[in-house]
């Protein structure tokens, strides 16, 4: 998808009640799960560690999510199954479509728990296994409510079943392709980013072994990101402060009339707020400049993205893309399947962009009272090409060299925290010129967003007094 197309997908997400309230459950320990409003239940299964199941307690529906290996087929293991559980069919195992999957189903009735429920059970194959490639991959989802209460609930089983996606490969410009962790000694024929047939978003990574894969990287509100309840999911990535700020909702970028008169942002005051960003308060970096205040940094870098042609969804998306992929990372590494930071780069819109992600011995609260935390101190970084090194020098070959390393630095090297992309999706808040800030400019820059040509044009062919200046009142 080109570049200037995603502000079209950031908005079309974002007006979306399904892709805003429906949210994914995902097996912990399998890239396998199902969609569906919150509120959803985890059931521990003391005996049966290797299924996940979810209980709406609203309904009473109950999902189910394992997995096997095995030389059976899909059709002929629904078939052994539906003995083994002793079900009365409803119809006979026949083949449907899931998650873009062919897969095979059927509809019974049995007795779970001394309740008698109606079940699906479904089967999706998955090639074969990485572990025993002899046997083929199975993917098993069980939905059952009671049977009294089918014909009301048949329609939202019937949604739930048709959410259930297997993430473990991904269809590329009409090719299957497995995901990481699964790897390929050679680059990939594909750009990076690109947009799959089911429409998730996919990166190149590289390594530190040098080896590519591939990792999906979706903007979407996902499982919960609450460290205190050592939650790691990647929580609620499309918010907006849309009772704040209705036209950022809107638009993707602030009006000034609703900053002027903006006295509360997320019911908390914006002089508490400002206070707290303060260096040595609610944290020692602080939020903004000592001589900053908030409503300053956020009106001066709106202006600043209005002047570069951009969205604060826009620069967000890549900085998330980020956090994502060190995720994945962080999952895997849970599941003992890889060391801890096996990724090393990814591939964006041309440039190959280093990744380096520390986690804290706690984390940080954020100052908008949201529930958004920091953990992770994360450093990207990118090499200038010769044209840009060429076009520095010929523009700002006036510089003293450390002035001319500084540029570049700030051009090519990013330090931040999740926090900052959730601070840009929502409040258009890229912290102010503290050892935190993700500047437009170098968001811009480093992801390829904007040529070097373009974006000094854009600040009036002043790119070291851009990125250095402080937000001290508002321009």
């Amino acid at each position: 998808m080109k570049p200037e197309l995603w502000p079209l997908l950031a908005f079309a997400l974002l007006g979306s009640a399904a892709a805003q309230e429906r949210r994914p459950y995902v097996h912990p320990d399998l890239d396998f799960g199902f969609s569906a409003f919150p509120g959803w239940q985890h059931r521990p299964r003391p005996g049966d560690r290797g299924t996940h199941e979810r209980i709406d307690p609203e309904t009473g529906i109950h999902v189910l999510l394992w997995s096997t290996t095995t030389e059976t087929s899909a059709a002929r293991y629904l078939e052994k199954m539906s003995h083994m559980m002793d079900l009365d069919l409803e119809s006979e195992g026949r083949p449907v479509t899931i998650g873009g999957r062919e897969a095979w189903m059927l509809d019974a009735s049995r007795t779970v728990e001394g309740t008698r429920a109606r079940t699906y059970l479904a089967v999706i194959p998955s090639g074969k296994s990485l572990i025993h490639p002899a046997e083929n991959q199975l993917y098993i989802v069980q939905i059952w409510c009671p049977v009294d209460d089918h014909r009301r609930l048949a329609e939202r089983m019937d949604r739930i079943l048709a959410s259930v996606r297997v993430t473990d490969r991904v269809v590329l410009e009409g090719r299957e392709v497995r995901l990481y962790p699964v790897l390929s000694e050679s680059p990939f024929p594909f750009p990076s980013p690109l947009i799959d047939a089911s429409g998730e978003e996919v990166v190149t990574v590289r390594t530190q072994d040098g080896r590519y894969g591939l990792v999906v990287v979706t903007v979407e509100n996902g499982e919960p990101n609450d460290y205190d309840a050592g939650q790691w999911g990647k929580g609620r990535q499309l918010d907006v402060a849309e009772s704040d700020f209705p036209t950022l909702a809107r638009t993707g970028l602030h009006a000034e009339t609703e900053l002027d008169r903006a006295s509360t942002i997320t019911g908390r005051p914006v002089e508490a707020i400002t206070a707290d960003a303060k260096p040595g308060q609610a944290s020692r970096s602080g939020f903004v400049a000592e001589d900053e205040d908030l409503l300053s940094v956020i009106r001066s870098d709106n202006r600043l993205v209005g002047r570069l042609g951009l969205t604060h969804w826009r620069l967000a998306r890549p900085l998330f893309a980020v956090f994502n992929v060190i995720l994945r990372d962080l999952t895997l590494y849970k599941r003992g399947r890889l060391p801890i930071s096996n990724i090393r780069s990814l591939r964006y819109n041309g440039h190959e962009i280093t990744i380096e992600a520390e986690g804290g011995k706690g984390w940080q609260k954020s100052i908008f009272a949201d529930e958004v935390c920091g953990y992770w101190s994360i450093v990207i970084r990118r090499d200038l090409t010769s044209e840009e090194r060429h076009y520095l020098q010929a523009h700002y070959g006036h510089l003293s060299r450390e002035g001319m390393d500084a540029l570049a630095d700030r051009l090519t090297r990013i330090h931040f925290s999740e926090m900052v992309p959730f601070y840009i999706q929502r409040y258009g808040f890229y912290e102010g010129h503290t050892d935190w800030r993700a500047d437009p400019i170098s968001i811009a820059g480093v992801f390829g967003l904007m040529s070097l040509e373009e974006l000094d044009a854009a600040v009036g062919d002043d790119l070291p007094g851009a990125l250095s200046r402080h937000y001290t009142s508002a321009p």
